[in-house]
């Protein structure tokens, strides 16, 4: 019997050695473009993740894209059959996919025209609406491990701009990115759009009649060559793309307390550095664009201003179609004032 208990014993702790040291393979799904910034900075996050586990984590980043989009890695999230491993343990999604996966976050009103002024107000929404959009997402068995700006999004268009109405005198894509309704939104804020997959869009705005003006980060404008066909750049950062790393939580929590203390702080780290990287990325897409022919439309105080309260207003229109969610978007509103002193 003592025999017995012995290599029961000598088993079980052989079996936790094996299982501590077993390699956890996480496959995140990322729309990070090849050898961006933000690729590199992923392969960084990577190697950090894998010293903090002594090599017991590795992640392999897959491309959205060859998934279907962000819609489509959603789908992968979860498991075909009950009690089996997602084909996928994660993502870096826009707020498209996190909405897709999670729409009780109300995620899109954080992209709401002119709600954000600069990166501290960013953080400062981020940090006091986090506990609610985790909630939503933690319903779905995700964790949410951080954010990353990967760019502030501009009006880019056929004709100068510098009041709201210039905008809405021009036909819009919005709707690009994969998500339809968002045209809707923007309608009911008078803007005139017109729905055009991604893959056809540079053709639509090199056709007479097509579209005249959409929005973006520059990285994308000058890599997609949109910036030839719509020449004239709105100088104001719209909105911020925000995007986000969520993990499942059940592979989350099984790595140790002190594992995910460290390897949150790593994705902090890594944050902080892709501010800066971001800022300098907008501003090298900027002078790119510019030197191949576009002129920046910097508005005088007073059109700012008017322009500010106008889009404003329309925010306001858009909270009305459901994409945006009103509620959220006053506490978010009522939030800033008071960081502001307004």
């Amino acid at each position: 019997m003592k025999i017995k208990q012995t290599l029961l014993a000598v088993t079980l702790l052989f079996g936790t050695i094996f299982s501590a040291n077993a390699q956890t393979n996480l496959k995140i799904a990322t729309i990070a473009p090849s050898r961006s910034i933000w690729d590199i900075e992923s392969k960084k996050l990577s190697q950090e993740w894998s010293r903090i586990t002594n090599g017991q984590v590795k992640m392999q980043f897959m491309n959205a894209t060859a998934m279907g989009g962000e819609t489509g890695v959603v789908s992968k999230l979860n498991a075909v059959r009950p009690g089996q491993k997602a084909p996928i343990d994660g993502a870096v999604f826009t707020n498209i996919g996190i909405s897709a996966l999670a729409p009780e976050t109300n995620i899109f009103t954080l992209c709401a025209p002119f709600l954000f002024r600069d990166q501290e107000e960013i953080d400062l929404i981020y940090e006091t609406f986090k506990p609610q959009i985790s909630k939503a997402l933690s319903e779905k068995g995700y964790v949410l491990i951080g954010k990353f700006i990967v760019g502030w999004a501009y009006f880019y268009t056929k004709k100068p701009v510098h009041t709201n109405d210039d905008l809405k005198n021009q036909k819009l894509s919005v709707s690009g990115m994969g998500l339809s309704t968002l045209s809707d939104t923007f309608k009911a804020a008078g803007f005139k759009t017109e729905d055009v997959p991604s893959n056809k869009l540079l053709q639509s705005m090199k056709t007479p009649g097509g579209v005249e003006g959409f929005y973006t980060i520059p990285m994308y404008a000058y890599a997609g060559q949109y910036y030839k066909e719509l020449p004239y750049i709105l100088n104001v950062p719209l909105c911020p793309i925000i995007c986000s790393f969520i993990i499942n939580e059940k592979t989350w929590n099984s790595f140790t307390e002190d594992q995910r203390n460290q390897m949150i702080e790593s994705v902090q780290k890594c944050e902080t550095a892709f501010v800066e990287e971001q800022k300098n990325a907008d501003k090298e897409y900027l002078d790119l664009c510019v030197e191949g022919g576009c002129t920046l439309i910097t508005l005088t105080l007073d059109e700012y201003k008017a322009m500010e309260e106008s889009l404003r207003k329309d925010a306001q229109a858009m909270t009305k179609t459901g994409m945006l969610d009103e509620k959220f978007y006053s506490d978010i509103q009522e939030v800033l004032k008071k960081h502001r002193g307004e």
